[in-house]
């Protein structure tokens, strides 16, 4: 399943900190530049559907034991508000 189009920059960054990943590696994970995932995260711009493939991907590898490969970027971030760590 491809993550909704109106993906908020709040969603993106939660997931990205829940891989705990600096906004940098996160943008080499899912291939695109630093100030991409800046300008995504600020809501200054939205990713493209291949880029939402690519971070659902990389999601679904980092998590693989966690959460199913089918969720969408917002369950994957939703999921970041519930847990106690």
């Amino acid at each position: 399943m491809i993550m909704a189009d109106d993906v908020s920059g709040t969603e993106i960054r939660e997931l990205r900190k829940r891989l705990g990943l600096t906004q940098e590696e996160f943008a080499h994970a899912v291939a695109v530049t630093f100030s991409t995932v800046n300008r995504w995260e600020n809501g200054h711009a939205k990713p493209s559907k291949l880029a939402r493939r690519a971070i659902e991907s990389l999601a679904a590898v980092r998590n693989s034991s966690q959460t199913s490969s089918s969720q969408t970027i917002e369950e994957l971030a939703a999921n970041s508000f519930h847990r106690n760590d």
